[in-house]
């Protein structure tokens, strides 16, 4: 998969611009600031649908401006796809292929990005919900009947705790209690079944990173499991019943996959409280490498990666071992300095970003209007 031609309207502060992409390599450097990050969102939102910094469309159109536009020509599997997204401020945003509407469902199975920012180093030490949050995204850019039971769980959860908070209605509860259960074990079956592989990937480069050190994903579930769906559906249901008082005095859902956590070992000691900063870097890495492979595998085409800043993080090695594993991947770069060694290796195009506007080399604008 990769990006030919991007246009920006009115997206955060960029008012317009009609750049070509590099097939392998484009770097954007530039002060902090001037857009940088942007750029990268932009073509994160138009390869994925939506962004990865903001929840809130309003978030993602310049100040002065209602609506924000996005268009791409896209080749995938030998083909080329004309894409555009609109990105309004009351939400309902519109998807085309080929200048025809699309859901959100349908535009983005064929197409995928991998970002990996500074922001990323926080996860593996932050909230359960930022790993939760993690393993979700990845297996909803892989399989869209995960996001629609993770839907229909959310929604269920909602409901619940609403009951839980207000007027207690028994029946309705059991109704909800067998629902979570039914859309629970498939949440958990699927999360299993991709951390399964994904650790696979995830354990060879976190070795060649380390030197040989062991690492492991461990799923932290609420509820008992077992090898038969039959059997964890069951528990659910019955550590429901269990945690009811306890529920009913917290006034939400104490227990699920919504509550679960996972934890990455190092040497089988937990990454959450013993990782040293350089380990985390490690972690992380192994892990953005990890979503390539596992989408590759998946989706039988590249992603294209996105790289924010990251390299200011990451020491001389483990900045050689990315850039060595990038492969034919078309790649983005953001960072404070075009002088980077490690680039010098590489043949692509370099841009400098000042205040939402790209300039090559030479200094003069590029390609915009």
């Amino acid at each position: 998969m990769k990006i030919l031609n991007l246009e920006i309207f009115k997206f955060r502060n960029y008012q317009y611009l009609k750049f070509k992409a590099d097939r392998n390599l484009n770097l954007i450097y530039g002060k902090n600031a001037m857009g940088k990050s942007n750029f990268l969102e932009a073509i994160y939102t138009i390869t994925v649908g939506k962004p990865f910094r903001s929840a809130r469309s309003s978030n993602l159109i310049n100040l002065e401006s209602s609506k924000a536009l996005l268009k791409a020509e896209i080749e995938s599997f030998g083909y080329i796809d004309k894409v555009e997204i609109e990105i309004n401020k009351d939400g309902k945003n519109t998807y085309k292929i080929n200048n025809e509407d699309i859901i959100l469902k349908d535009y983005k199975k064929d197409f995928s990005s991998v970002i990996f920012s500074p922001a990323d180093l926080n996860m593996v030490k932050q909230s359960p919900i930022e790993r939760r949050n993690y393993i979700d995204n990845l297996i909803c850019l892989i399989n869209p009947v995960y996001e629609h039971n993770l839907s229909a769980y959310k929604k269920i959860i909602f409901q619940r705790n609403k009951l839980l908070k207000n007027n207690l209605h028994y029946d309705l509860l059991n109704v909800y209690n067998f629902q979570l259960a039914n859309y629970g074990v498939k949440i958990l079956k699927d999360r299993l079944r991709t951390i399964k592989k994904f650790e696979k990937f995830a354990k060879v480069h976190f070795e060649r990173l380390s030197g040989g050190d062991h690492f492991k994903i461990t799923y932290l579930s609420t509820i008992p499991l077992s090898n038969s769906e039959e059997e964890i559906e069951a528990t659910f249901k019955d550590s429901l019943k269990v945690n009811f008082k306890r529920d009913i005095e917290r006034r939400y859902t104490s227990i699920g996959p919504h509550r679960d956590d996972i934890d990455f070992k190092i040497n089988n000691m937990s990454a959450k409280n013993f990782a040293s900063q350089g380990e985390i870097r490690t972690i992380i890495l192994a892990l953005k490498l990890s979503e390539i492979d596992l989408i590759r595998e998946y989706k039988k085409s590249d992603p294209i990666l996105l790289l924010d800043d990251v390299f200011s993080e990451l020491d001389k090695n483990r900045s050689s071992y990315l850039l060595d594993s990038i492969g034919p991947i078309q790649t983005f770069i953001t960072s404070t300095d075009y002088d980077f060694e490690n680039f010098k290796i590489f043949k692509g195009n370099f841009y400098e970003v000042i205040n939402g506007k790209l300039k090559n080399r030479l200094g003069e604008d590029y390609d915009q209007e």
